[in-house]
């Protein structure tokens, strides 16, 4: 997989701890960074509680699916409502809901593991590695968001006119 390069002006393309320093901050550049050390502090354990709602909710997923799945020949289909759905189609659903968010939760858990290494061993990699994570982590989340968004857009006026056409 190739690396994403960002184009940055060369204003903003300064990176004086890995020429200088070799990858690690020194005692003066630490000193200023105490708030900087304990906001991140902070955003790894949100990342974390975070990370662990998201196993939960996979989890709940995952159970949710299968039984959806294993019962489907009990529920039959959702003929009550005009049209012949089978049940297991939500079990189905459900496990590719739990598939897709683990992409998100892992992109949490690696931010949050780095957001620790940076906190503890002052590495400027494990910061670039804290960022990188924290930028995919929110463009998955804003892809999802435009994806949901136009499925909603798409999907309401076709359960409008099957509403309709049953009635």
């Amino acid at each position: 997989m190739e690396e994403e390069v960002l184009n940055v002006s060369e204003e903003t393309q300064v990176q004086p701890y890995t020429e200088t320093t070799g990858g690690r901050f020194t005692e003066d550049e630490l000193q200023q960074m105490d708030y900087a050390r304990a906001y991140l502090y902070s955003i790894g354990k949100w990342m974390k509680f975070f990370f662990v709602l998201m196993i939960i909710c996979i989890a709940f997923m995952v159970i949710g699916g299968l039984c959806a799945i294993i019962t489907s020949p009990l529920m039959g289909s959702l003929t009550d409502a005009g049209i012949y759905m089978p049940f297991w189609i939500f079990g189905v659903l459900y496990l590719a809901c739990a598939v897709v968010y683990i992409f998100p939760t892992l992109y949490m858990k690696r931010a949050a593991d780095a957001a620790d290494l940076v906190i503890h061993s002052n590495s400027n990699e494990a910061m670039v590695d804290f960022l990188k994570n924290n930028k995919s982590l929110w463009k998955f989340c804003g892809i999802f968001t435009i994806v949901s968004i136009a499925l909603c857009i798409l999907l309401i006026p076709i359960i409008a006119i099957i509403s309709i056409a049953a009635v």
